[in-house]
């Protein structure tokens, strides 16, 4: 079973179907992505659940999680970015579960890979979530970042845990 971390406002500024809620609201695009999390954890079989983790601010709720349908929506506290929490989140488990980040950002796809955690990006799990969105829409733009043969990206996940380990080599 594994976890899914999803970086909300990430996937909601990546995929046009969900942008195009901002026009009503924040809460609007929250709730569209929210809906399509749960339909993708129903429908998952080997998914334990999926926190959806935004940026908090003074209007929302920062101390307490919300769960909706093996959802469970976080907010950081006003300081804290959402990449931050998410990695708090990896840091935590200390390896016990088995993590899947959904993130185009660097920041958390670097330091995820760093704790051997796998990350998705925003195009791809989209991907996986089209059988419960309608079939008129539109698909969602390709990730800005290219991607790193696997080779490349091992070389540099293993530079980078010396770099956090302190080895200066």
């Amino acid at each position: 079973m594994m976890t899914v971390v999803v970086d909300g406002y990430n996937v909601i500024h990546a995929v046009p179907e969900l942008a195009r809620h901002l026009d009503r609201s924040l809460e609007a695009s929250r709730e569209a992505l929210v809906a399509l999390c749960r339909a993708y954890h129903a429908r998952r079989g080997d998914v334990q659940g999926v926190y959806v983790v935004f940026d908090g601010n003074q209007e929302e709720p920062s101390d307490s999680p919300m769960n909706r349908g093996g959802v469970t929506v976080l907010f950081t506290q006003r300081e804290e970015e959402a990449d931050d929490r998410i990695l708090r989140l990896i840091r935590a488990d200390q390896g016990r579960s088995r993590f899947l980040i959904v993130s185009n950002d660097t920041y958390v796809y670097n330091n995820a890979r760093a704790h051997s955690v796998s990350v998705m990006p925003v195009g791809e799990f989209y991907a996986q979530l089209r059988p419960a969105v309608s079939p008129r829409a539109e698909r969602p733009e390709p990730p800005e970042k290219s991607t790193l043969p696997p080779r490349d990206a091992r070389k540099i996940t293993e530079e980078y845990r010396r770099f956090l380990d302190g080895d200066p080599t």
